[in-house]
């Protein structure tokens, strides 16, 4: 492969994957998005609910889009159903 096209393959990559990372949130963030603590989502990771979350090594953390689907899948109609 051409070194240009190398790097216009990378590149394209890059730019495909860059939306769906671009917001990342720190736990803290999180929590305080889904008006929780870091404590309950350290908790929920480990009895594995709660949203999907990223790990790369020790570090944790959520794309807000995920968190928006975790929103969604847990709300709540008035009649009690959820939506």
């Amino acid at each position: 492969m051409s070194t240009s096209l190398s790097r216009l393959t990378a590149e394209s990559e890059t730019n495909e994957l860059t939306p769906r990372y671009a917001a990342l949130l720190k736990p803290a963030e999180a929590a305080s998005f889904l008006l929780t603590s870091v404590g309950t989502l350290a908790q929920w990771r480990y009895l594995r609910r709660g949203p999907a979350y990223i790990k790369v090594g020790r570090s944790v953390a959520y794309r807000l889009s995920d968190l928006l689907d975790y929103v969604e899948q847990t709300r709540v109609s008035h009649n009690g159903v959820a939506a």
